[in-house]
């Protein structure tokens, strides 16, 4: 027994020994005579490219202090962690009394005389160093360089060369202080996923289930646009994770899935994927309860759960309710309060039962609120959409709020506003909250191109900031122009959403239109309108809008005789009018929404009482819109409208006022301003050849649905769908007048740098004689 003692101390003291190699040999040339001195000077020797200062700041050994093996090792350590070195040795010699010359010799790293790339046929050379951090001259760091050995793997990966095995070579030179580096690439062929396959999932089919896949899909057609058939084992990963997801969310609380099986094809250029789950059985909800420390009613904490008993499981609506119940105890000022569900299952009634443990923590109080990353945007421009306030109880809804409100501006890119709360040192009550945002291009440059009967060809073009200066404010400028008719739109607009720092609104628009209606008239406009609007209750405002404008109709002699004059007449002269608006705003973005609603009611009263005016008219606005993630990246959107116009008591409505349909923001299907109401107007210079002239509306109903995924995320290029429904009509429909038109398509939408390029083809569900079979529409400009 005593000799396995005498071994196994031994093994011990050749481990330690072993393990601190480095740094004795390096302090062992430090005669034991030397510690316990007091360093009179320091020579550095060894230095080609390093500064001495450099190495002198990183040791603590300086003159006056004492030496000790403690802190020899120390600044052998220290000087290691440069990454310059590569061997490091400590001597000393006797200086006066009681003092001594410390002697630092140095070994330099090689530097990186030269890097080259071998084998990327597939990916430039100049691609592969925008990915690698080492570079030219700079030091040899074999660590840095198996990162970058992993980085430009990833990089093939990511470009569909799933095969791709990348290695690195240190080459001597004749300099003994240079090396030259080669990464070396054997890239294979592009690779795609030619099949995903599930085993044992009998609940939903296979491709139920790869529609969960939302980033690892099989190979197709547009593969080489869409950047399907790509395998990214990062993006797998998620992938797995969002297939749980989808099982949980489903009830199936007991789902897993074993490590996938990838496979290649003989010639290389296939992946097969399988996927084998065990899925389980659906649980629906059974009974909750609440323990610890409980601030509420039991009965007031079960009555805001989402969750209801006796409903499938969904671990998506569970995690709400937790997040639901923290709020509720965060909005008392327990910022650090934790919500513990404790899951029971009965596995004989497939149930779920849960018990909420809370945990409370101490009260705590705003501190310090801190803005970086708005390298345009003022300060204030954030802070006044905050709901949270230095020194004020914690609350959990002002929080997410405050984050939601600055979210919703759109001058900051999606995913990139950031609340961090930071606890002071020593402060348990009190929490700093650091806001972190990155910037966007918040102006656009909108061009779009279009015909109609009325304009012929048109073009377009939209100046936009919606940040001007960065204080918030938005000025637009907006200008259209006939190719061939005597038709432009000019219209100067500016809004400052806080007026004098207040919460009002105000704004003003100027705006001139001259527009040639064929075979008729030419129209003249020219006006303004200024308008106002303050805060009702969260997230809703009302406004008000005061316009006016003047309009003049230009008729050749030849075509007086076969015009309408009573609708001229009803077009003549000057508008004067208010209007009243209610809007409700919680889309989570302006820009790019992907979640949230908006709701607007506005009616217009024209000429009515002391606005006088040459026409007399009520239009009212109805607007609803709602935005969803439906699974993953993908987007549901709708927007239904209604309007209608109604002139007062011996007045007709103006033309210009009335509803017209058909277009990129509309009725996709159809050209533009081709749906609704129209009069037979005769060629000129024919009696038998007819056009459909349109009208317009007194009455209006669209309801618009969309679907949209990003194709290529990086890009910000998406694929859309869509399905458009609507109609104007002379006359309020009933029966058969109440006459919808359909119409559905795709297109691809391109969130560029100028503003969202719009590439859409409808087609018309119900097409009418002399209506063509598709519109295609290109516009740029945001969807609604």
């Amino acid at each position: 027994m005593n000799s396995f003692f005498k071994a196994l101390k031994m093994i011990m003291y050749m481990v330690v020994t072993l393990a601190f190699v480095p740094a004795q040999a390096s302090d062992l040339k430090i005669a034991t005579a030397f510690y316990g001195k007091t360093v009179a000077s320091v020579e550095v020797s060894g230095l080609k490219r390093i500064e001495k200062d450099a190495v002198l700041a990183k040791i603590s050994l300086k003159p006056g202090q004492k030496i000790s093996r403690e802190a020899v090792r120390a600044d052998i350590s220290a000087l290691f962690s440069m990454g310059y070195f590569d061997d490091i040795e400590f001597d000393a010699e006797n200086a006066a009394a009681g003092h001594a010359k410390l002697m630092l010799i140095l070994k330099e790293r090689p530097v990186i005389s030269k890097l080259e790339f071998e084998g990327n046929d597939r990916i430039t050379t100049s691609d592969l160093q925008e990915v690698i951090k080492v570079k030219e001259w700079s030091i040899l760091d074999l660590n840095k360089i198996k990162e970058d050995v992993q980085k430009i793997q990833k990089h093939y990966e990511e470009k569909g060369f799933y095969l791709a095995k990348v290695s690195f070579e240190v080459k001597k030179t004749k300099q003994a202080d240079e090396v030259e580096l080669v990464y070396k690439v054997n890239d294979y062929d592009k690779v795609r996923i030619k099949k995903i396959t599930f085993l044992n999932n009998n609940k939903f089919s296979d491709e139920q289930l790869k529609a969960t896949l939302m980033e690892t899909r099989e190979g197709g057609l547009l593969s080489f646009m869409t950047g399907a058939g790509n395998f990214k084992d990062s993006a797998f990963k998620t992938d797995l994770q969002r297939l749980t997801l989808w099982y949980l969310d489903h009830g199936y609380v007991k789902f897993r899935h074993e490590n996938p099986v990838v496979t290649v094809s003989d010639d290389k250029k296939w992946l097969y994927i399988t996927i084998y789950v065990e899925e389980g059985e659906q649980y629906s909800v059974g009974k909750y309860d609440f323990s610890g420390d409980l601030l509420f009613p039991k009965e007031e904490l079960h009555e805001g759960l989402i969750l209801r008993p006796g409903e499938i499981f969904s671990i998506t609506k569970r995690n709400a309710d937790i997040q639901k119940l923290t709020e509720k105890y965060e909005d008392l000022g327990y910022a650090f309060v934790n919500v513990v569900p404790k899951m029971l299952l009965n596995d004989e009634k497939r149930i779920v039962d849960t018990d909420y443990s809370f945990e409370k923590g101490n009260l705590v109080y705003f501190g310090e609120i801190n803005i970086t990353g708005n390298t345009k945007t003022h300060d204030k421009v954030i802070r006044r959409e905050l709901r949270i306030h230095e020194g004020e109880l914690y609350s959990g809804t002002k929080f997410r709020e405050s984050r939601e409100n600055v979210e919703r501006l759109g001058y900051f890119a999606p995913g990139e506003v950031v609340f961090n709360k930071i606890t002071p040192k020593g402060r348990s009550d009190i929490l700093n909250v650091e806001i972190t945002v990155k910037e966007r291009s918040t102006g656009t440059i909108t061009v779009g191109a279009g015909a109609g009967s009325v304009q012929g060809i048109f073009f377009m073009a939209q100046l936009s900031e919606i940040n001007l200066l960065g204080r918030g404010q938005s000025l637009t400028f907006t200008t259209q122009i006939a190719a061939s008719k005597e038709s432009k739109t000019f219209n100067l607009g500016f809004t400052e959403p806080y007026t004098l720092d207040t919460r009002w609104t105000s704004g003003f628009d100027f705006f001139y239109v001259t527009q040639q209606i064929p075979n008729k008239y030419v129209t003249r406009k020219l006006g303004f309108d200024i308008r106002a609007g303050h805060p009702i209750i969260d997230y809703t405002n009302a406004y008000i809008t005061y316009k006016n404008e003047g309009q003049r109709i230009d008729i050749a002699p030849r075509d007086a005789a076969k015009l309408d004059q009573v609708d001229l007449a009803a077009d003549r002269g000057v508008l004067s009018s208010l209007i009243w608006q209610i809007v409700r705003d919680k889309r989570n973005n302006r820009f790019e929404t992907t979640d949230g609603n908006y709701q607007s009611i506005s009616l217009e009263t024209a000429g009515i009482g002391p606005l006088s005016g040459d026409k007399h008219y009520y239009k009212t606005i109805l607007n609803a819109r709602y935005y969803k993630k439906v699974v993953g990246d993908l987007v549901f959107r709708t927007n239904w409208e209604y309007g209608q116009i109604n002139p007062a008591a011996g007045f007709r409505s103006p033309p210009s006022e009335r509803f017209f349909l058909g277009g990129p923001n509309d009725l996709k299907g159809f050209q533009l301003f081709s749906v609704g109401p129209y009069r037979l107007v005769p060629v000129e210079g024919s009696s038998t050849l007819f056009v459909k002239e349109p009208t317009g509306g007194l009455y209006k109903m669209i309801a618009l649905f969309e679907l949209e995924y990003p194709l290529i995320r990086d890009a910000g290029i998406k694929l859309v769908t869509f399905f458009d429904a609507g109609n104007t009509f002379a006359a309020f429909p009933h029966g058969s007048q109440f006459k919808i038109r359909h119409d559905w398509g795709f297109g691809i939408r391109w969130f560029s740098p100028i503003g969202p390029l719009r590439f859409e083809i409808g087609f018309p569900i119900d097409r009418a004689a002399g209506e063509d079979d598709s519109s295609f529409h290109f516009w740029i400009g945001p969807p609604f």
